[in-house]
């Protein structure tokens, strides 16, 4: 009968299963392959891009940085071979000559577009301004930029040539005395001149009137401008003074106005030699000391002939016994109590106590040496610093910088930065505290009074000092071989509101109080016209 005939589907009457498509199983396989395959290529993408902007950044910071060895490492292989190290700095240095660069500042570089970052750069010239625009850096990967002479200067084509023509000559001013005078027909100032000129000469010359040319295209054009005068701080009458006082020995003076830094007078090695300051240094390790409580101008200390530092003796002059007060031990110039206190300030504020009065300062005036103490790491133990702390071990000083040193301590502790033109700014920074300052001043003015200082005082003028004998080669041992001392003097007057401070150098002339003071006392006093 039909109705018991078995279903098609299979025995027992169950529907037969039907096989799934493979399709089904390989799509979501086939999706997740292209899933990974795009991300890889988006990583090897972005690692492209970062490997072009790195290349281009390291050729655009050695360009902002002036380092055109370094730009020409940053390119390409086969822009190097093109272009070998000598011929590509003879380019980049042509451009920079031609166009009077002086600096470069970059901005925000944008892409890669393509295998391009543009870079926008600001140029500075010495005739033309700023140039601003965008350089294209082509960067092959990350091998370095494509390098072509389009990219010396925004804004440069393929194929030009940089090219300056000047239209003006501009009239060239001159240096002028202090009293208006041109300083070249002055036999006693004239030597200063080459360094003025050295130094300001720019100013000088002035400016030509001239363009810039890409190819054919006027890219900028200035008019002249004329030199301007410098007119300088020194006083001729006080040069003479100084010259003579100073005479055949070799050694240096020099006069500061405290107020506003202006350099009188420039006698011998005043400011190209620097030499141990010796004692005179105490003024600094004097005001360290107050200034960071390590002492108090009422503290007292045993009278000792020496002090020991990390085992070796430092002895005081002619190994005097000395001490007494913070001021008697000032005043007569104690090693054996200023050695131990610049060790109890410490390195580093000692030296930062020195670079506030000018140590380690690049100085304004034309030819001078800067002055010098080591670094505070090079002062390793009590003996390096205690050294240090009275003018020995390392450090250098010019009378310029000590009689700067005597200025600040009469302008109230602060410091009128050493200036030798009129126009130069005046710039004042404070040095110490206007209390310390008032109680070093104090000290300064009992070394002429009553210390070793008495030679350099002034009949009716109250005058403040400190005397320094230092050491050629340090031994320690407190002789008294004038040949390997150097003599000293600071002073500055009237001690209350100086008009002039004044430092003297003698080299090989034994002691300061003895041989550098009475110059002082005679240079001072034509200063302040007596």
């Amino acid at each position: 009968m039909p109705w018991l005939q078995p279903a098609r589907g299979g025995s027992f009457g169950h529907p037969r299963r039907r096989r799934r498509n493979p399709v089904v199983f390989l799509a979501p396989l086939a999706l997740l392959a292209l899933v990974i395959a795009a991300a890889v290529l988006y990583v090897l993408h972005r690692r492209h891009v970062d490997d072009q902007r790195a290349s281009a950044r390291r050729y655009a910071q050695a360009w902002a940085g002036r380092d055109a060895r370094a730009m020409w490492n940053a390119l390409d292989p086969a822009s190097r071979a093109t272009y070998p190290l000598e011929r590509f700095l003879r380019s980049v240095r042509a451009a920079d000559r031609t166009a009077t660069v002086t600096a470069v500042q970059l901005g925000k570089p944008s892409g890669p577009h393509g295998a391009v970052v543009d870079q926008p750069v600001a140029v500075r010239t010495r005739l033309f301004g700023t140039l601003r625009g965008t350089v294209a850096l082509k960067v092959d990967g990350g091998s370095g930029v494509v390098w072509s002479p389009a990219n010396r200067l925004p804004g440069l084509q393929p194929g030009e040539r940089i090219r300056r023509r000047v239209t003006h000559s501009p009239h060239r001013a001159q240096a002028l005395t202090r009293d208006g005078r041109p300083m070249a027909s002055d036999p006693l100032l004239s030597p200063f001149l080459k360094g003025l000129e050295q130094r300001y000469g720019s100013r000088l010359a002035g400016r030509p009137g001239a363009e810039l040319f890409f190819g054919r295209r006027l890219i900028a054009r200035v008019p002249a401008q004329n030199g301007r005068p410098i007119r300088s701080t020194l006083d001729r009458r006080l040069q003479l003074v100084a010259q003579q006082a100073l005479g055949a020995q070799l050694g240096g003076v020099a006069v500061v106005r405290p107020r506003d830094g202006s350099v009188l007078a420039l006698a011998g090695i005043a400011d190209s030699a620097p030499q141990p300051p010796g004692s005179t240094f105490k003024i600094v390790t004097l005001s360290g000391v107050l200034a960071n409580g390590i002492a108090k101008a009422s503290s007292g200390f045993p009278a000792q002939t020496s002090a020991t530092l990390s085992g070796v003796r430092l002895a005081n002059a002619n190994n005097e016994s000395c001490g007494g007060s913070l001021a008697a031990s000032f005043a007569n110039s104690c090693n054996s109590v200023f050695a131990p206190l610049g060790a109890k300030l410490g390195a580093k504020r000692l030296v930062a106590q020195a670079e506030a009065f000018g140590f380690n300062e690049a100085p304004r005036v034309p030819v001078a040496k800067p002055s010098t103490i080591p670094a505070a790491s090079a002062l390793r133990d009590d003996l390096a610093v205690g050294s240090s702390a009275i003018g020995q071990d390392k450090d250098l000083a010019t009378p310029l910088q000590m009689a700067s040193i005597g200025a600040t301590i009469g302008e109230h502790g602060i410091r009128a930065v050493p200036r030798v033109v009129t126009s130069d700014p005046v710039l004042r920074r404070r040095a110490v505290s206007a209390k310390v300052a008032a109680q070093v001043r104090a000290m300064m003015i009992g070394v002429v009074q009553s210390g070793t200082g008495t030679a350099g005082a002034i009949p009716g003028v109250q005058v403040a000092g400190k005397t320094g004998t230092a050491e050629l080669r340090f031994t320690g041992n407190g002789g008294s071989d004038p040949k390997n001392t150097d003599a000293w003097f600071v002073a500055f007057a009237p001690a209350s509101h100086p008009r002039a401070a004044v430092a003297v150098m003698l080299v090989g002339a034994g002691f300061g109080g003895a041989s550098a003071a009475p110059i002082a006392r005679q240079v001072l006093a034509a200063a302040l016209g007596r």
